[in-house]
């Protein structure tokens, strides 16, 4: 009964190490590909020009609907 203990514990040590060197492997070649971080990092010009752009397009949808909202409220009246 001893004997299988033990070996059950060298089998639960053995598959932890070989995990954890797995995971090493892993983080160890992970490279981040994404473009939205490229934009960000390499291209600082137009990830900032892109963001004020959308902030900008939005700002004035809602301007513009709010116009007509008025325009309707006065329109009832």
């Amino acid at each position: 009964m001893a004997v299988m203990i033990d070996l059950i514990g060298n089998f639960i040590i053995a598959a932890d190490a070989w995990t954890g060197n797995i995971q090493n492997e892993m983080d160890a070649r992970y490279v981040e590909e994404s473009s939205l971080t490229n934009l960000f990092t390499e291209h600082k010009f137009w990830g900032w020009a892109g963001l004020l752009l959308i902030f900008t397009a939005l700002a004035a949808i809602l301007y513009f609907q709010f116009q007509a909202w008025e325009q309707e409220d006065q329109e009832q009246k």
